[in-house]
């Protein structure tokens, strides 16, 4: 079988949970002879890198060659760059029988979204997400502002993930449960499968070293070390004579106090630090660690909320008693008493007993436990027990036809009446509607570029909203005399009224609209049409738009969906697709909408309708930018005239999502200061930055302690 693995991290550049899985499944599957790829990035390269390592290949790229780089946050570009990187190695190398990426940072997001839109090269694969480290949950428990933007549009962009992928893994049930209410799981079937290590095939005794006990990882909420030092300062209170050992690097800022929680555990433990009970090392060598771990009397896992930590059977595997938290999926490993300790957050006494316990046992008691815990890790995790289990899930995946009828969409909307297709309504057809007025100048190159369409099936109707200038006329003349298209003329109300109008007198299955002086790509009818004709659950397709004239270069659109809808328009609405019964149903524009936005609140009553929408990530419409054009007049506070007309509205539907609206907006602002969810919108300009420029100053920075610091408070005065 031919495997590849998508991982934003791998050794030797990357350490981590993440790392060290993919490290260990390529290994197993090499092993039993399968062709294993691991895909991954590298800022040091410019181009596609391959290697070949003991017996599997690994391929390195940057992701900001692409030109993505200059209009999508880190993150939404990396999953872009991921994509695009596969489509270059199917055409190189064939698809492979597999693809397994992971859900954190949605990495795999751009490469389902094509997948599920039935591009040629992605539509066949098969793709199965493992569940690590979602950040949407993590970030809440780390007590991050995980609505500010882009923090909340990578959680989105895992959720498609998870929502879109052929297969989901996860090593915990635990996880799996944390993420009921996070995300839609219940038309999921998720499948629970331990991760793969390898341990030594014979278990080594050693002396017991007393009274040693240690933390050790990532310096986050999330891994409890704020309530494992509450623990023990309660312990140290009550006379409790033993010192607590935790070592963990820098570079994790501790949001609530903007500053880095190394720094923060300082100061609340000044002197417990001092008196020698706190024993805080930070980041130490790997050897160093090693030695460390050896002597540990008790390794204290005490995550408040996890998967399933490969700190786990890391040190379960060297014979080392464990004391974990039940929160998280070392429960589902640990048998309390038997191999290792547990311990329930929700009650201090647990902890305090199991440690007093665990120090009271005799050296014979913790070798056995120790002994018991190697066999279990040695039993569990090994490739041949992994791989057994595994192979049978993929095996069954590549045999099977999955038949795409609905469109995975992240919050699926009930729909509230169905909408029938007029009897006469002409099969295939799609009406492309064009509102005109006094657009005389740029009009023929609008039409021409539906002419152009792939798609033939085509009737053009423009909407004369009451042009007199004879010029203006006189372009419509000619159109009809040189082209196919159909004139309707009526008194000037408007462009929502103009084309609620060319929609009621369209033949067609389709309808699209197209202002008169943009145009579209050839390719873009085809697309969406195609789209429309697999999916039930999809009534309207947009796409990128790529500026010209006036201005260079994108907006990239999003699939609509609440809550970001409700705050911002995500999708290039006034060049869609739709099934025209859909439109006529929940998307006739509203003339209340005098200043404009009729698009924008056109789509947001089509999502509450239940006619839900998808994005092509490409750039398939242009969109003029002209000196007099309506947008150029779009003041504030016409833009807070329309937004409370919007709200208003649709009020039932912003009453679902009040909590999460009312999240994005104190996160970010007011919704009409941005309209791109992939950057961050709290710092003065930074979505203008260019991404490759941004990639290198965080970096740089990262590296450096001091300039951490400086960018820091930096940050909390901004």
């Amino acid at each position: 079988m031919k495997i590849w693995l998508l991982t934003s991290e791998f050794p030797p550049d990357f350490g981590g949970g993440i790392s060290t899985y993919c490290l260990e499944t390529a290994q197993m599957f090499s092993s039993f002879g399968h062709t294993v790829t691991v895909i991954t990035q590298d800022f040091q390269t410019n181009e596609i890198a391959s290697t070949t390592k003991d017996e599997y290949t690994v391929v390195r790229f940057n992701p900001t060659k692409y030109y993505t780089s200059s209009f999508l946050g880190y993150e939404a570009n990396l999953s872009y760059a991921f994509a695009q990187v596969v489509k270059e190695l199917v055409v190189k190398e064939g698809a492979p029988d597999i693809i397994e990426s992971q859900e954190y940072m949605g990495i795999a997001y751009y490469l389902l979204q094509y997948k599920w839109l039935q591009y040629p090269i992605f539509k066949d694969l098969k793709v199965v997400i493992t569940l690590h480290a979602t950040s949407f949950l993590y970030l809440e428990y780390n007590k991050v502002p995980y609505y500010q933007l882009p923090y909340f549009w990578i959680g989105e962009m895992e959720r498609a993930c998870i929502r879109s992928a052929d297969l989901i893994i996860s090593p915990s049930k635990y996880l799996v449960n944390e993420l009921n209410g996070r995300v839609k799981t219940d038309d999921l079937d998720i499948h629970i499968l331990k991760n793969p290590y390898k341990t030594g095939e014979q278990y080594t005794e050693k002396e017991v070293v007393k009274n040693k006990i240690l933390f050790f990882g990532k310096l986050t909420p999330q891994k409890g070390c704020l309530e494992l030092i509450h623990y023990f300062k309660q312990l140290w209170k009550e006379g409790f004579e033993f010192p607590l050992t935790m070592i963990g690097g820098g570079n994790h800022l501790y949001h609530p106090e903007g500053i880095d929680m190394i720094d923060y555990i300082k100061k609340i433990c000044d002197k417990e630090i001092k008196d020698g009970k706190l024993i805080l090392l930070g980041a130490i060598p790997p050897k160093q660690l090693d030695q460390y771990i050896t002597d540990a009397h008790i390794i204290i896992i005490p995550s408040i909320v996890d998967n399933l930590p490969y700190t786990v059977p890391e040190v379960m595997s060297r014979g080392k008693v464990v004391l974990a938290s039940i929160q998280g999926g070392q429960s589902e490993i640990i048998e309390n008493g038997v191999d290792g300790f547990l311990f329930d957050h929700t009650d201090q006494s647990s902890f305090n007993n199991q440690l007093k316990h665990i120090l009271s046992l005799s050296d014979e008691s913790i070798k056995e436990i120790g002994r018991t815990a190697f066999n279990k890790i040695h039993a569990t995790f090994n490739y041949t027990n992994i791989y057994k289990q595994k192979i049978n899930l993929l095996i069954d995946l590549v045999s099977k036809k999955i038949i795409q009828s609905q469109f995975p969409l992240i919050r699926p909307q009930t729909i509230l009446s169905q909408p029938l297709t007029e009897a006469t309504d002409k099969e295939g057809l799609l009406s492309v509607v064009v509102p005109y007025y006094n657009m005389g100048a740029y009009v023929e190159e609008s039409i021409q570029s539906i002419i152009a369409s792939t798609y033939k099936k085509i009737e053009i109707i423009i909407v004369n909203d009451g042009s007199k200038a004879p010029e203006n006329i006189d372009i419509l003349k000619k159109l009809t005399s040189t082209y196919n298209v159909q004139i309707v003329n009526k008194e000037n109300e408007g462009l929502s009224l103009a084309r609620n109008t060319g929609a009621k007198a369209a033949k067609g299955q389709y309808l699209a609209f197209l202002d008169p002086d943009d145009t579209i790509e050839p390719g873009y009818y085809e697309k969406a049409i195609e789209v429309l004709k697999q999916y039930s659950n999809v009534h309207f397709v947009g796409c990128w738009a790529k500026y010209f004239d006036g201005a260079t270069g994108y907006w990239p659109a999003f699939n609509p969906e609440p809550p970001y809808l409700l705050v911002h328009n995500m999708i290039n609405s006034s060049a869609l697709v739709y099934k025209k019964d859909a439109f006529i149903e929940g998307g006739l524009n509203d003339k209340q909408m005098v200043f404009g936005m009729e698009d924008y609140e056109s789509v947001i009553s089509m999502v509450e309708n239940g006619l839900q929408g998808v994005v092509l990530p490409e750039p398939l419409w242009n969109y003029r930018v002209r000196k007099d054009s309506m947008a150029r007049a779009f003041t504030k506070n016409k833009q807070v005239y329309l937004y409370r007309l919007i709200a208003e509205k649709h009020k039932a539907f912003y009453s679902i999502f009040a909590s999460d609206v009312t999240n994005l907006l104190n996160a970010n602002g007011p919704g009409f200061n941005y309209d791109n969810p992939t950057f961050s919108h709290t710092l003065p300009g930074y979505g203008f930055i260019n991404n490759k420029i941004m990639f290198k100053v965080v970096s740089i920075i990262k590296s450096n302690r001091i300039l951490r610091k400086v960018a820091i408070k930096i940050k909390k005065v901004l």
